[in-house]
Order: C-alpha cells, then sequence, then structure tokens
C-alpha cells in the first residue's frame, strides 16, 4: 500500500513539473494533504476490516455474526430517505470561497442545515412506520427474539440520525478545500466502533450492547465534528436559520438529486442484496457472502476511492479554468493508473484468493471459487465504470448516468427475487450483477465521452 501511495505522489509531481496540473506551492500541499489522509483512512479501515469478521466470529459465533450483518444492513439501508445534501453544498460552498463570497458561503450553508432538519424529521417518522410493523418474516430471524430484534433496529435508528446531522458539520469543515481532519476524525470513531462491537461479545450474548455502543460513539463523533467545527469556522459560519430562504434551498436540493440518486443505487446494491439473502437463506450463506465481499469487493473499492476522491477536486480546478485539453490528459493518467491497480487486484484475487479468504475466516466457510470469479469480475467493471465517471461527478454532469445506474440496481434486485422464489442459488444474483455492471460500464463510458466533446466545441 505504500509503496502505491508513492507511485501515486510521483505520478502527480510530473504532472505538476510537465505542466499539466500547474498547481501553486499551496495547492499541491493541499492536494498532497488530502491525499495522505484518504490513504491514511484507507489503510487503517482496511486494516480494521479485515480483522472485523474474524473478531466478530470468534466472539459472536458464524449465526449471530451473519444477523448482525443482516441486522446493520436495514438501517443503512432506510438511509435511502436521506437526501445527500451535503455533497452539493459543499461544492457550491467551496466555489464562492475562492471568489471571496462569504456571505453568499454563509447563506448557503445555513440552507443546508435548515434541508437536513427536514430530512431528519422525515427520517424519523419513516422509522417509527417500520417500528410499528407486529412482525418481520424473515428466514435468518426465525430464531431471534423479534422485541430484542426492534430494540436494536431503534437503537441503530438513533445512530443513523447523528450521520444525518453529521453532513452539515461536514460542509463547515470542508468547504476550504482541506477534507484531512474531517477524516482523521471519522477514522478515529469508526475504527473505535469495529474494535468496541467485537469485544463486546467477550462480556454478553445479546446483541443488543453492540447496538448501544454504535449509538453511543456515533453521538460522541457528533459532538467532536461540532467541535472542529467552531474551531475552523467560527468567523464566517452561524449555525442558524437566519437566511433561510426557499429559493436557495430549492436550488440546493436541485443538485443534491444527482448525489441522492447515487447514494440509493449503492445502498440497492449492497444493502438491498444482504436483506435479499435474509429474506432466502440462512445467517451462514449471509456471512459467507458478507466476508467474501469485504475482502474481494469492497476493499479494491476503497483503495481506489483515495485516487477518485483526491482527483476529483482537481477535475473540478481544471475544468473551471476552462483548460480542456489539460483535463483530458489528466483524465487518461487517472484511467490508466486506475486500470494498472485493478489488473494487479484480479491476478492477486484469482491466484490466491482461495488461500487468502480461508486463512482470514480460519476455514469457517465454504469457499466458493465461482463466487469469487463473479465477485472479482464484476468488482472490475464496476471500479473501471467508478473511475470513468468521477470526472462528470466533478463537474455536476452526472444525473444521467445515476439515473441508468439506479434503474439497472432496480432491474437486477427484482429478476433476483424472482429467481430466489424459484428456489435458485445465490449466485443467480452475481451473474445477473455482472451482467448490470457491463451495462452501466458502457453507459457511463458514452455519457463521459458526451460529455466531453460538449465541452470540446
Amino acid at each position: 500500500m505504500a509503496y502505491l501511495s508513492k507511485i501515486f505522489i510521483i505520478y502527480v509531481i510530473f504532472m505538476n513539473n510537465t505542466n499539466l496540473l500547474k498547481f501553486t506551492k499551496s495547492q499541491f500541499k493541499r492536494f498532497s494533504k488530502n491525499f495522505y489522509s484518504f490513504f491514511s483512512t484507507f489503510s487503517l479501515q482496511t486494516l480494521v476490516q479485515i480483522l472485523f469478521p474474524p473478531a466478530m466470529i470468534f466472539f459472536w459465533g458464524i449465526e449471530k455474526f451473519g444477523i448482525w450483518m443482516f441486522i446493520s444492513a436495514i438501517p443503512s439501508t432506510l438511509a435511502i430517505f436521506n437526501i445527500n445534501f451535503s455533497s452539493a453544498s459543499r461544492s457550491e460552498m467551496s466555489i464562492n470561497f475562492e471568489n471571496r463570497n462569504f456571505l453568499q458561503v454563509n447563506k448557503i450553508f445555513q440552507n443546508t442545515f435548515g434541508l437536513i432538519i427536514f430530512n431528519s424529521i422525515i427520517f424519523l417518522i419513516v422509522w417509527l412506520l417500520i417500528l410499528s410493523l407486529d412482525e418481520m418474516n424473515f428466514k435468518i430471524l426465525e430464531n431471534s427474539n423479534y422485541r430484542d430484534i426492534k430494540l436494536i433496529f431503534f437503537i441503530l435508528a438513533v445512530s443513523v440520525h447523528f450521520l444525518i446531522i453529521n453532513q452539515i458539520f461536514y460542509c463547515g469543515i470542508t468547504y476550504d478545500g482541506n477534507v484531512s481532519s474531517y477524516n482523521y476524525n471519522n477514522l478515529f470513531f469508526d475504527t473505535l466502533s469495529k474494535i468496541c462491537v467485537p469485544l463486546s461479545g467477550f462480556f454478553t450474548e445479546s446483541l443488543i450492547y453492540p447496538a448501544i455502543i454504535i449509538s453511543i460513539v456515533s453521538f460522541i463523533k457528533t459532538i467532536f465534528l461540532f467541535v472542529l467545527y467552531k474551531n475552523q469556522n467560527n468567523k464566517i459560519l452561524n449555525l442558524s436559520l437566519s437566511t433561510f430562504k426557499l429559493s436557495i434551498s430549492y436550488k440546493i436540493f436541485k443538485l443534491s438529486m444527482s448525489y441522492y440518486l447515487d447514494n440509493v443505487s449503492n445502498l440497492i446494491k449492497n444493502n438491498g442484496l444482504i436483506i435479499m439473502l435474509g429474506l432466502f437463506f440462512n445467517p451462514i450463506i449471509v456471512g459467507l457472502i458478507s466476508t467474501m465481499k469485504t475482502l474481494f469487493h469492497f476493499l479494491p473499492i476503497r483503495f481506489l476511492d483515495i485516487l477518485n476522491s483526491t482527483i476529483f477536486y482537481e477535475f473540478s480546478k481544471v475544468f473551471g479554468s476552462k483548460k480542456l485539453n489539460i483535463l483530458k490528459k489528466i483524465f487518461k493518467m487517472h484511467i490508466i493508473l486506475s486500470s494498472f491497480v485493478l489488473i494487479f487486484y484480479l491476478l492477486i484475487s484469482l491466484i490466491f484468493g482461495e488461500f487468502l479468504y480461508n486463512f482470514w475466516t480460519n476455514n469457517k466457510f465454504d469457499f466458493s471459487f465461482n463466487l469469487l470469479f463473479l465477485i472479482v469480475a464484476e468488482t472490475f467493471i464496476f471500479n473501471i465504470f467508478n473511475s470513468i465517471e468521477t470526472l462528470i461527478k466533478s463537474i455536476n454532469k452526472f444525473l444521467e448516468s445515476t439515473i441508468i445506474k439506479i434503474i439497472v440496481s432496480f432491474l437486477t434486485l427484482i429478476i433476483t427475487y424472482i429467481f430466489f422464489t424459484k428456489g435458485y442459488s445465490y449466485i443467480t444474483y452475481f451473474v445477473i450483477n455482472l451482467i448490470a455492471s457491463l451495462i452501466i460500464l458502457i453507459s457511463v463510458s458514452f455519457i463521459t465521452t458526451q460529455t466531453l466533446k460538449k465541452y470540446s466545441k
């Protein structure tokens, strides 16, 4: 990992010295600082994520691990009702901050604050309606105490509310282009919860307590983000609604729809699968697929997100200066570097995947090479189109690709449900998902190419 980090920094220095990026000293310092914060976050989160499943299995057992993965997926899935206002608002705040329009920065911030409060109330109402259901007929929960499950759901819903509130602090802390302090704060508390949840199994057999731990850590994390926000922005931003206007809020809402639909697509693709599996299969199958996806799907995605997230801001900067030839060169270099990383991942996964997985899980699950191949192939395609889409995301021109992704994700889940009701294996989903990702890759590539052509005229 450290070796790849050095390669990327050398690549950036090369582009800078050959006048492709033309960074100032302060810009390059910010770029490097952000990159290392993303890389540090990835490295430690990867280590924790690798240790988390074996630790959960050791302290809680295979069945409770599968149940926990299923239970924790439901509140996250209900975040489908959480519109991501922060990403669009942060971009607008950054533009106005660079133009030294501090009054407009504060107006956007306060209107975002109002939208997040409204969204939090909507999410609370939806969650209360879910909790009012008398029964949940999931095969995975057939041997569990229903009252305990509802209590766990409620506690986890509280922690999701803190995540919604944290959006405003994300805007307030990162709008000036420096995301490192925000990343390190998230890293600390996310790591803390991943350590405490498995260890709680040493003291109790009830999954209620891990849910309480997550909720408490989420609350403390929110407090720390508030303090960080106050220390950084006590002169420019005000956490109030004094400048709330429907026109500004409506603009933020429209800009946020692309991010929202993209988030919904990912929720359907990942959490929707876990819930679907809980309907038809036992905790062992849920645990198998969760661990396989952790090692062979989410790991490479997180690593490439370091590259995508860091270069994201530079795409926006170059596009804003209308240097489209430079933009195309950076884009090409970005895709080449991403492809290099993915080919390395593909070879390692297919050659050493079985050994690594069995060693990691201590041979607790029945390894399936067919499942490994399908996950690795889909992950390769997913990361290619995700890297390509970074360009159109950085200039807020990705609504079309997001709509395609969400339609394909819904269809994938519906078709999978039909096959599962007819008794097909869980492998069926991964075949369908591979085809779906190929369709998305073709669509995103076409949209990105057309967007570049449009602005090159």
